[in-house]
């Protein structure tokens, strides 16, 4: 085997339905210098056969003698990585061909750059499209306040900016914490290819399995990035924080339009501590397009779900003329085809 210029992490927890298509998705890449860590997380299924049954050399396996987490399997196995450059897998997705080169040749290019993602497709159980997630990369830097705009399998990353920064620290939402982490000392970045198919199953620790603790874990470490910009005493009100979290069902339910806009307040003034604080990956021409570009997507979900009045209310309140102007376009022009109908 020639000497490996990455590591492949992927720890494996009770994932015998696509595991086989995810470790033959990795072996077929067409980089091929790279060695694969595989850690069995005590399964109770016939994972660690399957993993035994690939004779490929560059797997190096490895298996927990009980259940450790996926916070502390992933240290241990950036621990045993040989090389610089380590790009996660989990063990339900599939990376595409040119994944590993892609990312690789990006990495050798930008040396400054410590984390890096790709576009992902979103997929369910049996392969079937959700939709395809296309962030701009120059987005990253202000969406990592609120959300993870980096999925988790899809990232590649430098083992000795990892280790600076604490490795995993989080038992829950360890991505994102691990994420913030490096984007406040190194550049991230995302290349704008999707080279991952993401799935979305029944057995998905966030999605399913863990979704509350996921859920909390997510809503403190929000809050604590925006102590970082707003100071160590910032309070936000729960249904605020969802919102800007992008789950706006807590602050619809209060059904109020007073409430959105004072939320919408509230971002402004986030959003101008996020301007004037030094980061490596400030670019403030991109972050202020962002800004602009989630206050629209905050005001878009809200108007296609309140009532007529409260939507035309929420309009005129954050001067928002230009979808204002489409929506009473739309209401005079139905307006007018009923009265065409009914005569």
């Amino acid at each position: 085997m020639n000497q490996p210029v990455l590591s492949v992490l992927m720890p494996v927890y009770n994932a015998e339905k696509y595991l086989v298509e995810s470790i033959e998705s990795i072996l077929g890449q067409s980089l091929e210098e790279f060695e694969f860590i595989i850690i069995d997380d005590g399964s109770t299924d016939s994972s660690p056969q399957i993993v035994q049954s690939f004779t490929d050399k560059r797997i190096r396996f490895y298996q927990n003698g009980t259940n450790l987490g996926i916070s502390t399997t992933l240290n241990k196995g950036i621990e045993l990585a040989k090389t610089e450059l380590i790009a996660r897998m989990d063990a339900d997705d599939i990376s595409y061909p040119d994944r590993l080169r892609e990312q690789y040749q990006y990495m050798v290019a930008h040396p400054d750059c410590a984390l890096l993602s790709c576009w992902v497709r979103v997929i369910g159980e049996d392969k079937e499209v959700i939709r395809v997630d296309r962030f701009a990369a120059g987005y990253h830097y202000y969406n990592m306040a609120f959300i993870s705009p980096m999925y988790h399998p899809s990232v590649l990353y430098r083992r000795s900016a990892v280790l600076e920064v604490g490795g995993y620290a989080q038992k829950y939402a360890e991505d994102y914490a691990l994420f913030w982490a490096l984007s406040r000392k190194y550049r991230i970045y995302n290349v704008e290819q999707v080279l991952l198919d993401y799935r979305v199953s029944s057995s998905s620790l966030h999605q399913v399995l863990r979704k509350q603790e996921y859920e909390t874990a997510h809503a403190e470490q929000v809050l604590g990035n925006l102590r970082y910009y707003m100071g160590n005493e910032y309070q936000l009100g729960p249904s605020y924080l969802a919102c800007l979290s992008h789950n706006f069902g807590p602050l619809l339910q209060e059904n109020s339009v007073q409430q959105i806009v004072e939320c919408l307040k509230q971002l402004e003034t986030i959003n101008e501590k996020i301007f004037t604080k030094p980061n490596v990956n400030l670019d403030l021409r991109a972050v202020k397009q962002a800004a602009i570009s989630k206050r629209n997507f905050i005001i878009s979900y809200y108007t296609q779900h309140l009532g007529y009045g409260q939507k035309v209310g929420l309009l005129l309140r954050t001067g928002s003329w230009r979808i204002l102007y489409r929506t009473l376009r739309d209401s005079l022009n139905l307006r007018n085809s009923l009265t065409t109908e009914n005569t």
